[in-house]
């Protein structure tokens, strides 16, 4: 009996690998250039949960091929999602002054203020970068955080093209409009800290809405590849910058690539766990994917992100709390200059 199960066990396990395996090899060999592929990359780090079960079968059958195959699966996961899952030390007293920034989509399809202002509140940012800000919103935020957060640019309107940064310390918008179909924004700002001029930078890339037409995720890949590249060079043209923003795309994509190729991902460098920021909120408002009657289960993804050049350092990141009524997360990340590059 015990010799069929362990059959069964294998042929399964090794089918497991077996496509596991392809789907790593098309990864790297296609990346974001098949469609079906792509969207499959937003929840690729679930196709490693059944390796546990691979485990289980390799004790059982006391098998070590099925041993071999969970530790190259594991090895996999490691190189791709493994820097998340470093125990982190409690850090040490910054050395030098430290700007902590959130961004933070609030969602464009409803009114439920209090929630949000609650969280900035409990947050305690100086800088929040804000995406999906509606005309409620932008109201109240001068009404109710004015005294704390004196600085503010606020673009509203009453659908996700809605954009807005509030500040501690003075900011100011550059001017410079970056071509493209953002969703919102950006809002290319100078922000002046510590005796010198940050460039900041708020935005909100193009989603991929649905799966059909294919020719719609196709386009919406392509987008971001462009809004990636547009990011990258205002940072090469900066001394020094920060980016957040809501960039619809996991960290297999291509867009963040050419992000993380010019910019450090502050979660990533300081944060733990997955962190994923979307999707959220059961409200009948929110932007939350359902299937039929069905919400499909929350946090399932990280789209949300600060990043910073190189001459940043990351204290501290992590998720902010739930809000109730958003559809993300917002991140939270705290940064200190390094030694030697600051502009005093």
């Amino acid at each position: 009996m015990k010799k069929a199960l362990c059959w069964l066990v294998r042929i399964g396990c090794w089918a497991y690998l077996s496509a596991l395996g392809g789907w790593l090899i098309l990864y790297l060999l296609t990346g974001e250039s098949l469609v079906v592929l792509a969207m499959l990359n937003y929840l690729a780090v679930y196709l490693f949960f059944p390796l546990l079960l691979v485990l289980v079968g390799a004790v059982i059958c006391s098998s070590r091929s099925l041993g071999s195959g969970f530790a190259a699966g594991a090895f996999v996961f490691a190189w791709f999602w493994g820097a998340l899952f470093v125990p982190r030390l409690d850090p040490s007293q910054p050395e030098n002054p430290t700007l902590t920034v959130m961004t933070y989509n609030v969602l464009a399809w409803h009114t439920h203020t209090q929630p949000i202002l609650e969280t900035i509140r409990a947050e305690d940012p100086d800088i929040v970068l804000i995406q999906e800000l509606n005309w409620t919103l932008a109201r109240q935020l001068e009404e109710q955080l004015g005294e704390i957060y004196p600085y503010q640019l606020l673009e509203p309107e009453d659908d996700p093209r809605g954009i807005g940064t509030i500040s501690k310390h003075p900011i100011r918008l550059t001017g410079e409009r970056l071509p493209g179909d953002w969703v919102g924004g950006p809002q290319v700002m100078a922000l002046d800290w510590n005796g010198e001029q940050v460039t900041l930078v708020n935005f909100h890339m193009w989603p991929t809405t649905g799966v059909r037409p294919l020719s719609g995720v196709e386009r919406s890949i392509r987008l971001r590849k462009t809004e990636a590249r547009l990011l990258a060079q205002v940072v090469n043209s900066a001394e020094t910058a920060i980016v957040g923003g809501d960039a619809n795309c996991t960290s297999l994509s291509t867009a963040y690539r050419i992000l993380t190729g010019e910019l450090s991902d502050a979660y990533r460098e300081a944060g733990f766990g997955l962190g994923h920021t979307f999707p959220g909120s059961d409200i009948p408002e929110s932007d939350r994917p359902h299937i039929g009657g069905w919400y499909v289960p929350q946090w399932l993804a990280r789209i949300d992100y600060v990043f910073h050049t190189k001459d940043w350092e990351t204290l501290s990141a992590h998720v902010a709390r739930f809000d109730g009524v958003s559809d993300h997360r917002g991140v939270v990340a705290v940064l200190q200059r390094k030694e030697g590059t600051s502009g005093d």
